[in-house]
């Protein structure tokens, strides 16, 4: 454990601290150096009180009574560190037990109340004024001395470590050539982009570079900061929403922020950290997530590896609170969402999914897969400009968590189709648990909702969006040796639209007003061969089908068949292959004479590692639609496609 990397100093400081609140000795003057020293120690939370519990209240102490205390603690010591006696310690045996703790990803994160420089000072000035007493109790004084001094090195460089500013970054360089292979409609690709006529006509070539700084401001606070330098954002134009139309490149006109795909500076995090009491205050653009079904940004970059789009963080503006209550971690927040240049449209990048119209029949005029609309936003708003709330977990019995959320949303422009909708809840509670029937059994489940609220100024007849609109999602794990598998079942209602990221079938990204079950296998059939496989079932809730297809009425089916491969066939090669295969089945009783339409993704990869650093990614995927007879799929015509990447990145 980490503590085991100051066990030395915890055999000194671990004494009866109430004591020497009151007057450490009663043979030692007060205006000794002992009792600063002491007093130190007790401020900095490493004086605790004796092993046993004794010595406790206003009682003082003698010095040889404060020996006995130091030679029982080194009884836990030679317990914990399993050694003959702490004179038996040599210092490759300390920094072998020291090695896991000084870790640089640990840093600069020390915990508080571990012990500083001054502290070993005092601690080597004890020994010294204790010397008699502790040899008289058959401690190896010298012995002692020699270890703390080999551990005052330790720390010095630790401390020293903490406070300098360290520097890593991310670089990315890639090329993306998509092409339309001759279809009626043009080819869309997995991020809803449209493609190019001919492979190699539009190539987009993108740089993106993360510097992450951080810097100890004091012993409690930490700056961070992930400075943003390329034309990564400006070809995404606003990461959190997806983008019409073709691929940018340089020579795409009125894209992103500056107009074209031209190389910008970013501040993507920008944020001060410091530490109260067992939490921590952040202030600044910080990242956060929850779950799935209520807070966690879309990925919406599904062809290349760059974490800023792959880790479902959000960038929020704001003050963000994390304390530990012993029985709950709470992380409270309150954050503005359209300060960020190219996070303009706040919470509201929620492609295909979103609130529906109240309207019955064709008058919805929003269809379940063509949310054009109102399929952007958090609860149906346009534009979310400010969230605020709060997330507890608390711990239960199975080795389980227990997690519940809620945060409000505010909209600054209203509701796509009404004016008089301008605020947005989500609530929700999810559990994971290890049932302890057999090892390896888990579960998890989540139900979640969101509510669309009238505002003040709504006239009558304009309610709160609050009927179908939750979602939940039940999951049945087992891991048999390497072997996982797991089954499910999702219902998700057509006015749910949370700032989540759930699910992506095909071009289909968060589906709504679907129910179904699902399956995910793992079949690790040796260490450098890996298979993953995953299908859907679901089939369409209610009757919400756009005018122009007969697609998206009530028990329309969706299956989703999804398999990869992944083979190391070398220290340093790996090849990827994987497929998806997605068909839109419509429910027959509609009276409509209709075809299956299929969707169809085939990709090949292949990854070198050049250094544990460095390394390169190619890769091609195959696109194909059919749409069957008389448009029944969600597109209106059969499409071929492929999609082309090469990127190559390095971390330092």
């Amino acid at each position: 454990m980490k503590r085991t990397a100051y066990l030395l100093i915890v055999a000194v400081l671990v004494t009866a601290g109430p004591v020497f609140a009151q007057g450490a000795f009663t043979d030692v003057p007060t205006d000794h150096w002992a009792y600063d020293a002491v007093n130190q120690l007790q401020a900095d939370g490493l004086l605790i009180g004796y092993p046993d519990g004794t010595f406790g209240g206003k009682r003082t102490l003698t010095r040889y009574e404060f020996a006995v205390a130091l030679a029982r603690v080194v009884d836990t010591i030679r317990a914990e560190m399993g050694k003959p006696g702490v004179g038996g310690v040599t210092k490759e045996e300390l920094d072998k037990a020291l090695q896991d703790y000084a870790k640089k990803s640990e840093l600069p994160s020390v915990p508080q109340n571990l012990a500083t420089k001054a502290d070993v000072d005092a601690l080597r000035k004890l020994i010294d004024e204790f010397r008699d007493e502790l040899a008289a109790l058959g401690v190896d004084v010298d012995a002692l001395k020699r270890d703390v001094a080999a551990l005052a090195a330790r720390v010095e460089a630790l401390e020293a470590e903490v406070r300098r500013v360290r520097f890593t970054g991310d670089v990315n360089v890639f090329a993306i050539a998509p092409a339309d292979r001759g279809s009626l409609q043009q080819a869309v690709d997995l991020d809803n982009r449209v493609m190019n006529p001919a492979l190699g006509r539009n190539i987009s070539f993108v740089k993106d570079f993360d510097l992450h700084i951080v810097g100890r401001v004091t012993d409690k606070t930490t700056a961070n900061a992930t400075i943003n330098y390329g034309n990564y954002l400006n070809y995404l134009a606003y990461v959190d929403d997806y983008v019409g139309g073709f691929r940018p490149t340089s020579k795409t006109p009125g894209v992103g922020v500056g107009g074209d795909l031209s190389d910008t500076f970013f501040p993507y995090y920008l944020y001060v950290e410091s530490a109260l009491g067992n939490g921590a205050l952040t202030i600044g653009r910080f990242p956060i997530q929850f779950t799935p079904y209520t807070l966690k940004k879309i990925d919406v970059d599904s062809y290349t590896n760059i974490l800023k789009t792959d880790d479902g963080n959000y960038p929020m503006d704001g003050a963000k609170l994390a304390w530990n209550l012993g029985f709950v971690d709470l992380t409270l927040f309150a954050a503005k969402n359209d300060t960020n240049d190219f996070l303009v449209n706040g919470l509201t990048g929620q492609p295909n999914s979103g609130v529906y119209s109240t309207a019955t029949g064709a008058a919805a005029g929003i269809g379940v897969l063509h949310q054009v609309a109102t399929g952007h936003a958090v609860g149906g708003l346009k534009q979310v400009t400010q969230t605020a709330g709060l997330r507890g977990v608390f711990g239960i019995p199975w080795n389980g968590t227990l997690g519940v959320t809620y945060y409000q949303a505010w909209d600054r422009t209203s509701f796509t189709a009404s004016p008089y909708l301008d605020q947005a809840r989500v609530f929700g509670a999810d559990v994971s648990v290890m049932l302890p029937v057999l090892s390896g059994i888990s579960l998890n489940g989540s139900w979640t909702q969101c509510d669309t609220l009238a505002s003040d100024k709504a006239p009558s007849g304009v309610n709160d969006v609050d009927d179908s609109n939750a979602a939940w999602d039940g999951r049945l794990g087992a891991t048999i040796g390497k072997f996982g598998i797991g089954v499910g079942y999702k219902d998700i209602g057509r006015n749910f639209a949370a700032a989540g990221y759930w699910d992506k079938i095909g071009r289909w990204t968060n589906p709504t007003n679907v129910k179904g079950p699902y399956v995910d296998i793992t079949i690790p059939v040796m260490d450098t061969l890996k298979i993953a496989l995953n299908g859907e079932w679901l089939e369409v809730k209610d009757n919400f089908a756009p005018s122009n297809s007969l697609w998206g009425f009530k028990d329309d089916k969706l299956m989703k068949a999804e398999g990869s491969i992944k083979w190391a066939f070398s220290k340093n090669n790996t090849l990827d292959l994987s497929g998806q295969w997605v068909k839109f089945d419509p429910d027959v009783n509609t009276g409509a004479a209709r075809d299956d339409a299929e969707e169809v993704y085939l990709t090949i990869g292949l990854a070198h590692q050049f250094s544990a650093t460095t390394g390169l990614k190619i890769g091609y995927q195959f696109i194909n639609y059919d749409d069957g007879a008389r448009s029944s799929g969600p597109y209106p015509t059969d499409y071929r496609g492929g999609l082309g990447v090469v990127q190559f990145g390095v971390t330092f």
